[in-house]
């Protein structure tokens, strides 16, 4: 039988992996190769994951590496917004073809009214060829010739068909604005390659998140069906199972620390690959935090203590004040408290760029 894994175990092997319990020296490229990309629906999201992680991180480090295109955002895995070295980004975007064409003919087949899928296509590669383009741009250029069809279908149909880089000076920090797109070969010069194996994928992911279930990838990636995959690494694998039998794959030389090791307060962005990253999230999300975060499209800031969601957090921003307000979902120690709010102050002195001052407000605890 293989050892079973507390969700507490699990947790400390996940936060090894992701640098949380301690920040690393790895340079940026290579912490987004290992996390095999990093969550980027928000500007400034990459930009705090990483600053969680990694020592000396710097808000003009990781924007002069979107900007030399050696860093790539667009849309990947579960057809959501990644940030990926443009290695990665070449290999994994034909992976998640598959995710984007399901995605795509479940929510936006029925709104072109009859189109020609391939026409629109081959128009909106014209268009894109000719410079970037928002997305709304895109789109009310392709309804002028299906003017039947809604415009934001016709441009997720391009978003769909093609690996469209949001382009700076768009999402980076301190730009606002909708993104810019281009299509990845004529930002780059260069085309998409060879899909990655999924073998090499099973392998990459359990690195930087195991250990972890089939359904854990599946509901990372998106993909379906990988467990062939996983089988067809059987014999390098080890196996554990979870607090509920399920079976969890590593391998063989991933961290696995104590169970009791210290792990500091975190303020995470509103998506985070810490917890996007599994089907199972009780490894960091306990029962009580899932029965207490409310969900803003899907997602909400959170901030862990002793590694586990222990909150919400939100900001505001007014003249010369960053605010954040603590939404707590049980009674913290006193020290526990010293130390929420100390991250807090060091969260918002990271995202003002040390520009005015930081004021931290405590609310109620949130009730399930």
């Amino acid at each position: 039988m293989p050892q079973t894994l507390s969700d507490r175990q699990l947790n400390r092997a996940t936060l090894a992996r992701q640098w949380m319990l301690e920040r690393s020296a790895v340079s940026i490229p290579d912490a987004i190769a290992f996390l095999l990309g990093l969550q980027a629906q928000t500007s400034a999201g990459p930009y705090q994951g990483l600053w969680n992680r990694l020592a000396g991180f710097r808000h003009q480090d990781l924007t002069a590496l979107i900007v030399d295109k050696s860093l790539l955002r667009a849309t990947t895995m579960r057809t959501t917004l990644h940030l990926h070295t443009a290695a990665d980004m070449r290999s994994m975007r034909p992976v998640m073809q598959a995710v984007l064409d399901r995605t795509w003919n479940s929510t936006f087949s029925r709104r072109v009214a009859g189109a020609d899928r391939d026409a629109v296509h081959r128009r909106g590669v014209e268009l894109l060829d000719q410079g970037p383009l928002t997305s709304g741009a895109l789109g009310k250029a392709l309804a002028e010739t299906w003017p039947e069809a809604e415009p934001l279908a016709l441009a997720q149909w391009l978003h769909c068909r093609e690996t469209l880089i949001q382009i700076p000076p768009t999402r980076v920090w301190g730009h606002g604005g909708a993104p810019l797109l281009s299509r990845i070969e004529n930002w780059t010069g260069k085309a998409l390659d060879e899909a990655i194996a999924l073998p090499d994928l099973v392998r990459r992911y359990l690195a930087a998140y195991g250990p972890a279930s089939v359904m854990d990838m599946q509901s990372w990636s998106g993909l379906t069906k990988l467990a062939p995959a996983f089988e067809a690494l059987r014999g390098e694998l080890i196996e554990f199972a979870g607090e509920d039998g399920r079976i969890l794959y590593d391998i063989p030389d991933g961290l696995r620390p104590d169970a009791d090791t210290p792990a500091p307060v975190r303020f995470l962005p509103e998506y985070d690959n810490v917890w996007l990253g599994f089907a199972d999230r009780y490894r960091i999300q306990p029962q009580l935090a899932k029965d207490r975060m409310v969900l803003v499209n899907g997602y909400v800031a959170a901030y862990t203590v002793d590694g586990f969601i222990a909150g919400n957090w939100t900001m505001t921003r007014k003249k010369d004040v960053l605010a954040i307000t603590i939404l707590p979902f049980r009674q913290l120690t006193p020290a526990e408290t010293v130390d929420v709010e100390a991250e807090a102050r060091a969260t918002g002195a990271f995202l003002s760029e040390g520009k005015g001052t930081v004021d931290v407000e405590w609310r109620p605890i949130v009730e399930a």
